[in-house]
């Protein structure tokens, strides 16, 4: 996973939609990833994840909760 760039495909296209639908997706994005692997984009490789997203600690359900949680806290639905 390139962590230093975008994940998405270059076949996606982004700038076809509406710029705030485009802003809002890369922001999903970092979150998603970060429950998937860890580390949300934008990091460096060196990173180590959060200690609730850590994959080798918290199962895939646990990491989905404390980043369910997270958001929750701040304001977002």
């Amino acid at each position: 996973m390139n962590r230093q760039g975008r994940n998405v495909p270059p076949t996606a296209r982004l700038s076809e939609f509406p710029e705030t639908a485009a802003e809002q997706a890369l922001w999903w994005e970092g979150h998603i990833l970060e429950v998937l692997h860890g580390l949300p984009t934008g990091v460096s490789d060196e990173a180590v994840p959060r200690p609730e997203f850590a994959p080798g600690q918290h199962s895939l359900a646990e990491r989905e909760r404390a980043k369910a949680a997270e958001l929750t806290a701040a304001g977002h639905k």
